[in-house]
């Protein structure tokens, strides 16, 4: 089965580490993962390289991973990648991947700006 790779980036009002440490927080992976909501998913932090992959447990659901880098002080930029079956059409996938990462920075906010 041939497949594709589909990517979506955003801006983030946190630290690269802060939002790998975000991401990767299982009680909130369920909130911004593609889909995360109700699948299990096994995930892979690799903080050194910036990085988090993730599969899901099952067999349902997108692979991918996310990168971050900083941006300067307080910034970063989030990345997310996943390889879908090249029948899936790349805009819905991207729009799926634009809302995981407002989702992802949503928690950021929620974890970290509390007031």
């Amino acid at each position: 089965m041939a497949e594709r790779i589909v990517t979506s980036s955003r801006a983030m009002a946190a630290e690269a580490d802060i939002v790998l440490n975000t991401a990767s927080d299982a009680t909130r992976a369920k909130a911004w993962l593609p889909g995360g909501g109700s699948r299990a998913y096994d995930i892979d932090l690799r903080a050194a390289e910036g990085r988090l992959a993730w599969r899901p447990a099952g067999h349902d659901g997108w692979a991918g991973h996310l990168r971050v880098i900083g941006s300067g002080t307080g910034a970063s930029q989030a990345e997310l990648q996943v390889e879908v079956d090249e029948a899936a059409d790349p805009d819905e996938v991207r729009e799926a991947l634009d809302g995981a990462l407002r989702a992802l920075a949503a928690e950021v906010d929620q974890n970290f700006n509390v007031s």
